[in-house]
């Protein structure tokens, strides 16, 4: 799915490696780790970054915030979160939990992505920088902005292809002269 429609791209990140960070308190020791190994610190509630990855595995790692005690990893290099995976390995107080395969990235570009996400449900259109949790097309969704002009929309595998049809079948709508709002 990588198609423009409707003043909107929709790009299937099929591609994409995931992980939760998962840990106790985000001021602790797995946090610290998480920091000296990326050169950041976890993301604040609701924020959300992307960062070179580290140890020069080349490519980069978006971290977005997902609850108190848990941190989203999104990459396209399997290499660069297997490295982060490594070093975290023997960090006390959390752990890296892989999450590959079970979900999909959508990646949304142009002037009606606030209208789309408006149309689908109640999750936030995101700003430069945050990342929200709602719901879109009934099914729990994440979105994210780590670069202006784009939003990023995570989905668990098993919800993907309903998320996927109710944003095909809007773009449709819209295409053929439907409504701009719903």
């Amino acid at each position: 799915m990588a198609e423009a429609r409707a003043g909107i791209e929709v790009r299937d990140l099929s591609g994409m490696h995931a992980a939760a960070l998962r840990y106790f308190e985000s001021g602790g020791s797995f946090a610290a780790a998480v920091s000296a190994v990326m050169g950041a610190t976890l993301p604040a509630p609701l924020a959300a970054a992307a960062l070179a990855a580290p140890g020069g595995a080349g490519g980069e790692l978006v971290l977005a915030w997902s609850r108190p005690t848990e941190t989203l990893v999104l990459t396209a290099s399997a290499t660069a979160l297997a490295a982060l995976e490594s070093q975290l390995e023997s960090a006390d107080g959390g752990q890296l939990v892989n999450l590959t395969g079970g979900l999909a990235v959508l990646r949304l570009s142009g002037e009606r992505c606030a209208d789309l996400i408006g149309r689908l449900g109640s999750a936030a259109v995101p700003r430069t920088g945050e990342a929200r949790r709602g719901r879109l097309a009934d099914v729990p969704v994440m979105s994210l902005c780590v670069r202006a002009g784009e939003v990023w929309l995570v989905v668990d595998r098993a919800y993907a292809r309903h998320l996927k049809g109710w944003i095909e079948a809007t773009l449709a709508d819209w295409a053929a002269g439907g409504s701009r709002a719903g």
